[in-house]
């Protein structure tokens, strides 16, 4: 009988192999994959892709966190108790975190004051937009334009809501695009950094 726990006890032990914690983190450090993105705009989804806007982000113990495509490290803070997470100049709020998935919803960026009107300055600038898009345009029932920020439409408070765009094309040399987007929700999964073979 002692010779059959053994055994039992030899093949559980080399069969078993302690899982993974996927339960609530305190914490997003680690390394996270963006593998869906839900994008908005004035309260609607407009498009559900299998990509994020960003596309890899590590955060540190150390109170900073890496972002694929962008140079250098970004300081930020996460607040356990609400899920309310900044980036840098950025705010999101994390609605799920797990050993499995981190879901981050971006709620919105943090925008200095903004620095007089020079009118002499406004005369003497080009009214053109950099992406070549004729200001103001006319999307989903709001009208979007720029100023040093980026472009926004306002809100029906007349309120500036910041918002970016998705898929620029030229088509007979004028800017196309495939949805504008005021805010996102991106999903991730844990990533696994493949080792070399040796």
């Amino acid at each position: 009988m002692k010779r059959l726990t053994y055994i039992f006890a030899l093949i559980c032990a080399f069969s078993c192999k302690p899982e993974a914690y996927l339960g609530p983190l305190d914490s997003p450090v680690g390394n996270w994959d963006g593998v869906k993105g839900e994008y908005y705009f004035n309260g609607e989804m407009v498009a559900e892709l299998d990509t994020c806007v960003i596309t890899a982000i590590s955060f540190y113990r150390q109170g900073y966190c890496c972002i694929e495509g962008y140079k250098g490290a970004y300081p930020f803070i996460y607040d356990s108790s609400n899920g309310d997470l900044q980036i840098d100049s950025t705010l999101w709020n994390v609605t799920s975190l797990t050993g499995a998935e981190m879901v981050m919803r971006f709620i919105d960026r943090i925008y200095p004051d903004p620095e007089p009107a020079d009118p002499e300055k406004e005369e003497s600038e080009d009214s053109g937009d950099k992406n070549g898009f004729e200001l103001p345009v006319d999307y989903k029932g709001v009208t979007i334009d720029s100023d040093s920020f980026g472009y926004y439409y306002r809100n029906s408070a007349g309120r500036p809501v910041y918002c970016n765009f998705f898929g620029l094309t030229y088509l007979e040399g004028k800017p196309s695009v495939e949805f504008w987007y005021d805010t996102h929700t991106s999903y991730f999964i844990p990533l696994v950094v493949e080792e070399e073979k040796k």
